[in-house]
This record gives structure tokens, sequence and C-alpha cells, in this order.
């Protein structure tokens, strides 16, 4: 089959838009349809006057070899001509024949345009990953190009496929209708099932180089976003192991340990350095990283300092903080928990401790909270895994001191009526005539953490200890240094962190471009504002359950528990999707070319390189039109003989899942890299 494609030279185009007006133009009034706006010319500045570096990226359709548009469109109004590769819609069939997203469009008002919504799911992710695209390719078996779409946002799939709180799934429509769909169960069966090859290296088209220090989900989101657009980026983490608190928090039952390594090589196979065993503030400091040519540092230290409660015994031998107890496991520490062992916190790291003391051999262990048992924050699946495995929870519960003389021998405890936090001091109403003993030879506190960070000239803190910075840049007091995470914020989720490396990265690029950090947003939709009609005819689904290991299967081990979804199940459970927003077309395009215009029905629009003069002798109008010569179309393996095989230009990533049938000629300065 002859495959038609374009050709782009960026060292000779200018950014002069002729070839967006000429398109418009000739659909406008060659053709009497609407202005066509699906050539689009984006512009992309490297480095500092007078080093500068300025290229521009032409977007038509690039009429992909593979086209994963035609997979997912309910309609089936996509296909790829056989005579010449051209992509092509059925513009009668778009959105007239399949259902292609349920948002009211009248309940949202007359601003709102249907090429720009987003399904509650995908507005909720944090870290903002296209859920209904990557659902959508599972749906139709497409795991690899599911796995490449959910990395175009996430740089920890394995982790956040078991690990991630998932408020998606609270926002999904699906529940409307019988129950969410697993969202983060498809995440993890894709990141398990597909075999993927390590990455090359990226070019740094950038002089500048980034420190990070922490490997933490914030700093490793960071690292992921900065390599990407061409910085060298450095880690320097604490621990003898990459991963933070990934690595040292989470015990193997929940979050195996070469599904972290599998994630992080992956970030280290794109050209991030992790440097391990390095303390900051004592082997490193601000000074020595600028007298290594750092033009940026970004702090993702995290809340590693576990608390302890102010109630005498509380420093008694066998008393440990959940952060030194978790951490020592995890670093292959020989653990003696004794028979007894109480855990005093109700969250998921209070259930870590309470399952890993099971696991290492207590021949009872108990859980107590404040919160009553509706309450606790601890995820439902979890507490229900810690029951089954025979461990004792005590809601509503306070404690007032720690019993014992060389060493702990019990908790002193009251029932708890009612608590309350004002102005972040608890205020706690009990029971009278509740008092109660736990007997324990072992009591771990997993009631809180804080950051643990040296002084640092002229980078100021906040009254909680944690680092202050401005709440949109991420920058600190101190110029060229950022922070982002736990270390900011306080204790938060896995996909929170990872959200704030994100941001805090794009501020750090606005600066090392030497832009002005504060940027103008968009009022930003709640997932509560996106108003769905479910459709009538949907019929009720179970939701594809889990599976896990019987808890005799666990009895003594640190295997995984859940086990995952099958590929039969996997699929089952995606089909059962809703399309909320619709453009599936959009969101799967590695290039998110499709384009939708303002009629009735918000029908797709796109690139068909002007077919119709290809029968006249003629060439695209773009390519006419350009004064420069920047741009060529034609049967692809004539563009390669005459301009060769060039895909590495400046702001172009190729998808080897579509394989586009687009060559270019790059603009782009040799990496600086340095000594």
């Amino acid at each position: 089959m002859t495959q038609y494609g374009f050709y782009f030279n960026q060292a000779r185009c200018t950014g002069c838009d002729t070839c967006l007006i000429a398109c418009k133009d000739w659909h406008e009034y060659e053709l009497g349809t609407d202005p066509a706006d699906w050539l689009n010319v984006s512009c992309r500045e490297r480095g500092r006057f007078p080093d500068l570096s300025v290229s521009f990226l032409a977007q038509p359709c690039y009429h992909c070899m593979t086209p994963l548009c035609s997979v997912v469109c309910p309609a089936e109004a996509i296909s790829k001509r056989e005579e010449d590769g051209v992509v092509i819609v059925d513009r009668e069939r778009c959105r007239e024949a399949g259902r292609c997203g349920i948002i009211d469009e009248e309940a949202m008002g007359a601003d709102f345009h249907f090429g720009e919504g987003e399904s509650p799911c995908h507005l909720t992710c944090p870290a903002h990953i296209n859920i209904p695209g990557y659902i959508a390719l599972i749906a139709k078996g497409r795991f690899r190009e599911a796995l490449a779409l959910i990395r175009e946002r996430m740089p920890l799939p394995g982790v956040c496929g078991r690990v991630c709180l998932a408020p998606c799934e609270a926002e999904c429509r699906r529940g409307e209708v019988d129950e969410a769909v697993a969202i983060e169960a498809l995440k993890r069966f894709v990141t398990d099932n597909v075999e993927e090859e390590l990455p090359s290296p990226l070019p740094w088209s950038s002089p500048d180089t980034v420190a990070i220090i922490g490997s933490g989900p914030a700093g490793l989101a960071a690292a992921y976003e900065l390599v990407r657009k061409g910085y060298g980026v450095t880690i320097y983490e604490a621990m003898p192991v990459a991963g933070g608190f990934l690595a040292t928090g989470i015990p193997p039952h929940r979050l195996p340990g070469d599904v972290l390594r599998r994630d992080i090589d992956y970030i280290r196979a794109l050209g991030v350095k992790i440097e391990t065993g390095i303390r900051f503030g004592d082997d490193l400091d601000l000074e020595g990283l600028e007298k290594r040519g750092f033009g940026a540092v970004l702090l993702a230290v995290g809340t590693q300092k576990g608390q302890k409660p102010g109630i005498p015994g509380a420093d008694l031998d066998g008393t440990v903080a959940a952060t030194s107890f978790m951490r020592d496991f995890n670093l292959g520490k020989k653990m003696a928990v004794g028979k007894k062992v109480v855990v005093i916190g109700g969250g998921n790291v209070a259930l870590d401790c309470a399952r890993t003391a099971v696991r290492l051999g207590a021949e009872e262990v108990h859980l107590a909270c404040l919160e009553c048992r509706e309450d606790m924050p601890a995820e439902g699946s979890e507490i229900a895994h810690a029951e089954e495995e025979g461990i004792i929870i005590h809601p509503s519960l306070s404690f007032t001191r720690v019993l014992g003389k060389d060493r702990v021998s019990g908790v002193e405890c009251l029932g708890v009526e009612s608590f309350s936090f004002e102005e972040g001091r608890l205020q706690l109403k009990t029971i009278e005539g509740s008092e109660d003993v736990l007997s324990a030879d072992t009591v771990i506190f997993a009631i809180g953490q804080t950051v643990e960070l040296p002084r640092i000239e002229g980078v100021g803190t906040t009254d909680k200890g944690t680092i202050a910075t401005d709440p949109e840049t991420f920058a600190t007091s101190r110029t060229g240094v950022f922070a982002a995470g736990d270390a900011v914020h306080g204790p938060t989720s896995v996909i929170e962190a990872i959200a704030d490396g994100q941001k805090a990265a794009f501020y750090i690029d606005r600066y090392l471009q030497g832009d002005v950090l504060r940027v103008k947003t968009d009022k930003a939709l709640k997932p509560s504002d996106i108003r769905v009609k479910v459709p009538e005819d949907i019929v009720k689904q179970e939701r594809q359950k889990m599976p896990v290991l019987s808890p005799a299967e666990r009895a003594g081990n640190f295997r995984e528990v859940a086990l995952g979804l099958t590929a039969e199940t996997a699929v089952a459970e995606a089909k059962r999707c809703l399309n909320c927003a619709g453009h599936l077309c959009r969101d799967v395009c590695p290039y998110s070319v499709p384009q939708f215009g303002d009629e009735a029905r918000a029908k797709m629009q796109k690139c068909n390189l002007c077919t119709d003069r290809w029968d006249q002798g003629k060439k695209p109008i773009c390519v006419d039109a350009c004064p420069l010569r920047a741009l060529d179309a034609g049967p692809l393996e004539e563009l390669r003989e005459k301009y060769g095989d060039i895909r590495d230009a400046e702001g172009f990533i190729y998808s080897p899942q579509a394989q586009p049938s687009v060559i270019f000629r790059p603009r782009r300065r040799d990496p600086h890299v340095p000594g």
C-alpha cells in the first residue's frame, strides 16, 4: 500500500502561519465549508538570549500507520484508505451513529464546547491522566498503546496501579448505574502485562541542569517531566535505595520491590541520574550544588520523620514511630516485635504496620484509633484484609500513657465519645469509666509525620515545620530553589505528590527559560460541575473483582495480596466505561491533532491531506502556499528518499505505537553536556 505523508523542515519555518491561513481559505471558499482549524503551527523556544533556539512545529493529522483514532471511534467513522494510507473521517457518521459522550451539553450552558469537555474521572485525577482514553484502548485489546497513553502523564504506572487512593473512581459516573469502573486495577493490568523495552536516553536540548533532593513520588515525577523537556536531571537520595517513602514506607505485600524498581528503571533509562546514600545537609548543600552548575534545585524530601504522642512512657524501649518501623523492615533490618503488638492510628500507614507485624510473627496484633469505624481514614479494602488476617481493630479509643518500666508492657486507653481539631489542637471528649489496658510487647505510633530538614540559608519554613513556598509557583524564598510534595503540604497521597512534582517541573522550566513564573489560569471546572445524561439502555453489570490471596496463603510471607485482573476480566471491565466526554479519537491520538468545530453536532474535523487536490496534480494547499518551502507532501518512501528519515525535530515526540507518516528536519542546537 502506498502511504502518503508530510515532510516538515523546522530549519526553514519562521512561524508565519501562511499555511494555516491558506488552509482556512481553501476549505472555506473553494469547498464551501466552515473554516478548517486542524492545522496548527506552535512555537518552541529553548535557552536564553543570545544562546536561544527557536523552532516551529506544524501539527496537522499525522496519518499514522496504525491510527488509534479509528480503533476507538464508537461510530466507526474514521478509517484508513487502502490506496494512499490517508486517514479520513466520514462526517455524516461522526457523532451520529454510536454513542460518543454523555455530557448534557444543554445543562452545561452556552460556553460548553464538546471538544473541550472532560470526563469527571479525568478532571479528578491530580496527575490528569487521560483515563477514558486508556480504558477505551484496553477495551479494544490495545494494551501496549494504553500503557503509552498512561505514561504521557504518569511516571510511576506500576506503583499507582497499586497504592493510588483512586479519587477518580469516586467521581466515576458509572457509579450512578451500578459501581464505578475499576480504574486503578486497569492501570495495574497494563503495566503488569505489557513487556516493555527500556527507552533510550533523551537528548539534552537545554544547557541547564536541575538537582532534585529526594527520590520519592514528587521528586521522580518532577525528574520525569524535566528530562522530557530536555534538561539534565540528577536526583540525590539519602537512603541507600531510590524511591523515598515508596521504597521504605510501604510493605511488599502491597507494593512489591520489583514493581517500584521497574518504574524507576524506566525513569533512569530516559537519562535521569539517581545518586543514593547522599544526605542533604551533611554530604551536600545548596552552595555545593550551585558550584556544580545546577540552574535550579527542587526540594522534595517528603515527611520522613514519624511522630510520637506527648504521653508518659512514649519513649520506652519497645515503642517506635511507624516510619522508623517500616524503614527498618524494608531496608532488611532484623525485626523482633514480640508476641503482642499494638498499633496506634487509623490510616493506611497504621494498617501497613499492623499487617507487617502479623507477617513478622506477632501472635496478637491490635490496631486502635480515635476515629469511629466508619470514619477511619484507611481504605476499606485494607481494613477488610487486616481483619481477615486476624488483626483486632479498636475504633474510638484514646491513649493516656504507655505502661512499663524498662520496656513497654501495655498501653492505657479511654473510650472516645467525640473529638475535633481546633486551630490544630485536639479537642477530645472521653467516656467516663471506660478505662482499659491493652497489653503489648511493641507499640507502634502511626499518628503523623513531619519534615526532617536542616536549616537552609535563605529558605523559609512555616509554623508547621514545612518548607514555605509560593502557593502557585512552588518557589521558595531563595532564588532558583523550589519545593514540592509532602515537604510543603505535609503528608498527602502518592498521586497528589506526583501531581505536585509535575507542577513544580512546569515552573522550574519557566524559570530556566527566563519567563515570568506566574501564569493566567483558566477557571477550572470541578468534577461535580459535569452534568451527564446516563442512557436508559445501559445494562447493569457487576464490577470485576480483584482476585486476592486467601488469608491462609498470606500467613508468614510477604507475597503480594492482590493478584491483578486477567486479560479477559480487564477487557470486560474496560467495556463498562460510559465514555462521558466523548472525543476518544482526540484522547488516544499521540499528537492530539483531531479538532472539533462548532457545528450543531460538533463533528470532528481533521486534515485529509487535501486529497481532492491530488487528482488535479496539485499538492496540499499548505505545501503550495508555504513561501519558504518548509513543507512537502507525497508518498512517504519518496519523501524519505528525498529528505532522509528524520524524526528528532525540536518539540516532536515520535510514537512507535502509532508510527506517524511524517518526517522532520530538526532545528535544534547541539545538547550541552556540562562536565
